[in-house]
C-alpha cells in the first residue's frame, strides 16, 4: 500500500503541530505534510516538527502551497475535509497516493487554492471535529478497512 498523506493547512499553534505530528506517526503509512504555517507555527513549530520527526525516525514534509502536493510529490487524489462539501464515505473514495487536506487553524484555502481539489465530507465522521482528531478518525478508519 502507498503511503496515505495527511495535509495540515495554515497551522496557527506550536502545539498543534506537535499533537498532529504524534497523531500522524501512531499509523506506519501515513505520513504528514504542512501546508502554509503561520505565525509561530512557522517560527518555531514547523523546527520542533522537524526534531519531533528526526528523533522518531519519521518522515515530514513542509510545502508552501497545496499546489505542491501535485508538482512536488506527484499526487492526483487530493481531498479537503471539510462540514460543508460533498459527504462522501472514505472508503469509496480512498486510492493509493491520496491526499487529505485538514485545516489547521482558522484560514481555509482560497478557491483558487482548490482548483482540482475535491472538497468532501466525510460521512462516517461527525461535524466540527478538531484537526488533529480528524487525522486520527481518517486513519483508524482505513486502518480498519485494511489501507
Amino acid at each position: 500500500m502507498e503511503k496515505i498523506y495527511l495535509v495540515l493547512y495554515a497551522p496557527t499553534s506550536v502545539q498543534r503541530i506537535i499533537d498532529f505530528l504524534k497523531t500522524v506517526y501512531a499509523w506506519n503509512n501515513a505520513v504528514p505534510v504542512i501546508i502554509k504555517p503561520i505565525g509561530a507555527a512557522a517560527q518555531i513549530g514547523v523546527p520542533e516538527a522537524h526534531r519531533l520527526a528526526y528523533r522518531t525516525g519519521k518522515p515530514l514534509i513542509v510545502l508552501p502551497e497545496i499546489n505542491d502536493l501535485r508538482e512536488v510529490l506527484g499526487l492526483k487524489n487530493i481531498y479537503y475535509i471539510t462540514d460543508y462539501g460533498e459527504t462522501r464515505k472514505i472508503t469509496d473514495i480512498i486510492t493509493e497516493k491520496a491526499a487529505f487536506i485538514i485545516s489547521g487553524g482558522d484560514q481555509e484555502p482560497s478557491k483558487k487554492e482548490l482548483i482540482d481539489v475535491k472538497t468532501i465530507k466525510l460521512e462516517e465522521i461527525p461535524s466540527n471535529v478538531p484537526a488533529t482528531a480528524l487525522a486520527a478518525l481518517i486513519l483508524f478508519i482505513l486502518s480498519e478497512k485494511g489501507f
